[in-house]
């Protein structure tokens, strides 16, 4: 059966599975949607209808496997919920951030089965929930790119085909022991594959003609850990133009 999406929430998950520049509203979207999951509430293990969870009660949740794994099945809306479990279940609606801080800890899985997911480990979670960890490194505000990196770094992607597009944002380690340096993020079309080692040799050449040394990270625009969720919210760079 085709995805056709319901809401605003699966239209951004569409979107993001697409363009990385996309993701951080599905995130938005993500945390501020209702999302629905198997389960029920205690004193209301019989009602036949959705209803709300009222603050204090216990949430009894229905959990899937995976691998060996348990995991926890959420979804975007009632068409994608009835694909997983083809048959009459309970089920509660609940805001996504609310959800996810409730289930801290478990791996959580949207749409699982469907054309279009995503999993989220428990670190991804805290990553959505708390942001990055400012311990491992700061993200530095005042600081200006070095000059003509970023226009170099351009020339280089727009001549391997699976570069979709790039950032750059510049860090510094939390302690300041070290100055700030750039932190070059990169989002491959997977489809298109590539040879990373072979492209990081390229990267190689453009910090030592440049005279300046960066740190590269590959981005998937649905797994925002660490510093990818930041990279993520920063304007991009480089955008591969679509083909005419």
């Amino acid at each position: 059966m085709p995805f056709i999406p319901e809401n605003d929430l699966e239209r951004a998950l569409v979107n993001a599975s697409h363009d990385a520049t996309a993701a951080p509203n599905f995130y938005r979207l993500l945390l501020d949607s209702e999302l629905l999951v198997l389960g029920t509430v205690d004193g209301q293990e019989q009602a036949t209808k959705e209803f709300d969870v009222a603050p204090g009660g216990r949430v009894n949740l229905v959990t899937g496997i995976k691998d060996g794994a348990r995991f926890l099945p959420v979804f975007s809306s009632l068409p994608r919920m009835q694909a997983y479990v083809q048959e009459e279940s309970k089920y509660l609606r609940v805001n996504g951030r609310a959800l996810l801080d409730l289930t801290r800890g478990a791996p959580v899985t949207l749409n699982p089965g469907s054309d279009y997911g995503k999993e989220l480990t428990p670190e991804e979670v805290r990553h959505l929930l708390d942001g990055p960890r400012s311990a491992r490194r700061m993200i530095t505000g005042d600081v200006q790119f070095p000059p003509g990196l970023a226009e170099a770094l351009a020339a280089l992607f727009v001549t391997w085909s699976n570069i979709e597009t790039g950032w750059m944002i510049m860090v510094a380690p939390a302690d300041q022991a070290e100055p700030p340096h750039p932190l070059v993020g990169i989002a491959i079309n997977s489809q298109i594959g590539g040879d990373w080692p072979s492209l990081m040799q390229a990267l190689g050449a453009v910090a030592e003609k440049s005279n300046t040394m960066f740190d590269v990270q590959r981005v998937d625009p649905l797994n925002p850990a660490g510093l990818t969720g930041v990279l993520l919210q920063s304007v991009p760079f480089y955008v591969r133009r679509a083909p005419n």
